[in-house]
């Protein structure tokens, strides 16, 4: 008896020990702080966000800085909701007039523009904003949606001479701070799509004490009211930690079918952010990319198409290499668009039609998607993607692979002989294996007609200067949509956004006048209309040759929770969970 009495009490005391060590362990590994590595794919030039306009800009960006709305982020259709706004804004006088109220006491991060002081957001702090966004010095690719909408923005620069300086004394007339907490709005028309627009990134908040601080020039800089503060670049990453006196928010406790079948409702009303550190490392070389990913250096990975082929082993199956770390792969469709472009201003490409359609022809579309994408994307039909309103899936796109036809335009365009045989120089959108591949793919294309192709290799933030300065003859472009609208590509064909956003320098009164008609038009029947005159147009004209919508393949670790992938929705970090 007293044998069985020792054992038992020795059997004990190691249970105990052992849940002691359990405990201590699991303790111990809730204590230690969190940490999330990202990856971006493109170095970028600005952090300012008059300026930052690039998907990797913006995914560190929208960490930190804050507008007034953002999306839903477990709903498609994409759902507005407040986000420093306290409410959806109110529209007076028959939609000119929005008064838009802001949450209390939102507290920015902690900077020594402050002096060590609490600095609460305030409504002027907006209007700092829109002036700046108002000013043709800064060049903010922002500046169009504005333009010609908000009272007074279109002088607004001449008024004060572009010297940022009297911002502070001079008022901008459609927009002002009625109070602290109280945003004022005046515009020339009703703008269907406004909420949209105060849900990006160039409708942020900036003090006015940075503004003098840094002499306007925030390109470096990033202090906002998001969950996670901004720490610099060190050691190839973009630093952040959370921001310990971020508001109360919490995880959101609905969702759509996906949302729920994929489990992503776990951590509803959850207090957010969850993880303690982030960082995202500039990784512009793909092979890179990957092996950090293997290593576990970074914790989620956006698959380049040409890794694709390495997912999945003779079987179909996830890859031994990935099954074995018990990786995760997922597919996510996301509103982007792909297309080649011609500069309009050109003399060679811009002024000759035939020479456009030939190369319209020349172009085997079925083996560009097969090639690209591993046939993961889809032929695009359309200037606008799936799931935007005005997109019609039964359109047919006029132009197809027919190499003949081709040479019969290359002949009408005046090239019927060799020594006449113009030279297409093709730019590069950034200088990755993915680019090359698609750069090689043109031109064995081009030249199986007789054309005589240079390729010019670009880095992205090169390619993005060339061609927003309209420098580029040739070159293939593409889109994330920023608000679910068709107008948000269409943009980039309207005359006035050149030199600019429109790269290939189109300019056609009608599709001027058409859009500015979408603009002021709220019926939404009438609004397809006009985009489906508009895309007629353009396809007549052909500044562009839609290629494929893209999609994106994900690995993840098991321990990432909630993630979902949206190219509208960049402030995901602070719904992502770490358990290890």
């Amino acid at each position: 008896m007293k044998k069985r009495t020792l054992l038992i009490a020795i059997l004990s005391i190691s249970l105990i020990g052992l849940a002691f060590l359990g405990w201590k362990k699991f303790k111990l590994q809730s204590l230690s702080p969190s940490l999330l590595s990202l990856s971006l794919d493109n170095a970028f030039d600005s952090l300012d966000p008059c300026k930052a306009y690039s998907d990797d800009s913006l995914i560190v960006s929208s960490q930190v800085l804050e507008p007034l709305y953002q999306y839903h982020y477990l709903k498609r259709p994409y759902e507005i909701q407040p986000l420093v706004a306290a409410e959806l804004p109110l529209f007076e006088q028959k939609g000119l007039v929005l008064k838009i109220k802001l949450k209390n006491k939102i507290i920015y991060h902690d900077h020594p523009v402050f002096k060590g002081k609490t600095r609460y957001l305030k409504a002027e702090d907006f209007v700092n904003q829109f002036k700046r966004l108002a000013m043709d010095s800064l060049k903010s690719p922002g500046r169009s949606l504005f333009s010609g909408l908000i009272l007074g923005f279109d002088d607004y620069g001449k008024k004060i001479n572009e010297n940022w300086k009297k911002i502070k004394t001079t008022p901008l007339e459609g927009v002002s701070a009625f109070d602290d907490r109280t945003l004022m709005i005046k515009m020339s028309r009703p703008e269907p799509n406004m909420i949209y627009y105060l849900a990006l990134n160039f409708a942020v908040p900036v003090p006015w004490e940075l503004l003098v601080a840094e002499e306007n020039k925030l390109d470096k800089v990033l202090v906002g009211t998001g969950p996670y503060e901004y720490t610099g670049f060190v050691n190839n990453y973009f630093g952040m930690k959370k921001f310990v006196n971020y508001r109360l928010d919490f995880y959101p406790s609905s969702g759509d079918r996906y949302a729920n079948v994929e489990k992503l409702l776990i951590s509803s009303k959850e207090r957010i952010p969850f993880i303690d550190e982030v960082r995202f490392y500039v990784t512009s070389q793909e092979e890179e990319r990957w092996d950090m990913f293997l290593k576990r250096d970074i914790d989620l990975l956006t698959v380049p198409k040409t890794f694709i082929p390495k997912l999945y082993d003779s079987n179909g199956e996830l890859s031994p290499e990935l099954k074995n770390k018990e990786i995760i792969l997922k597919h996510f469709p996301i509103l982007a668009n792909r297309w080649l472009s011609f500069n309009m201003k050109n003399s060679i490409l811009g002024k000759n039609d035939f020479l456009r359609r030939a190369i319209a022809y020349a172009i085997d579309y079925s083996k560009y998607v097969q090639v690209l994408s591993q046939n993961t994307n889809l032929r695009a039909n359309s200037i606008l993607v799936p799931g935007i309103s005005g997109y019609m899936p039964a359109k047919d796109f006029r132009f197809k692979y027919d190499p003949v036809l081709a040479k019969e335009y290359l002949r009408q365009a005046g090239f019927d002989k060799p020594e006449k045989m113009p030279t297409i120089i093709y730019s590069t959108r950034g200088n990755q294996s993915i680019h090359l591949l698609e750069a090689d793919f043109i031109k064995k294309h081009l030249e199986a007609i007789g054309l005589k192709v240079q390729i010019e290799v670009l880095t992205f933030p090169d390619f993005i200067r060339k061609g927003r300065a309209g420098e580029l003859m040739f070159f293939t472009d593409n889109w994330l949509f920023d608000y679910p609208d068709g107008e948000n590509i269409l943009q980039l064909l309207v005359s006035r956004n050149f030199p600019g956003v429109n790269k290939s320098a189109y300019s056609n009164p009608r599709i001027d006048a058409l859009y500015d008609e979408l603009k002021k038009t709220t019926n939404l029947d009438l609004r397809d209309a006009i985009i489906q005159q508009m895309e007629e147009i353009v396809f007549n004209d052909l500044p562009w040759i839609p290629m494929m919508y893209e999609s994106s393949f994900v690995l993840q670790y098991p321990e990432i929770k909630n993630f979902r992938k949206s190219s509208i929705i960049r402030n995901y970090v602070k719904y992502l969970k770490l358990e290890r």
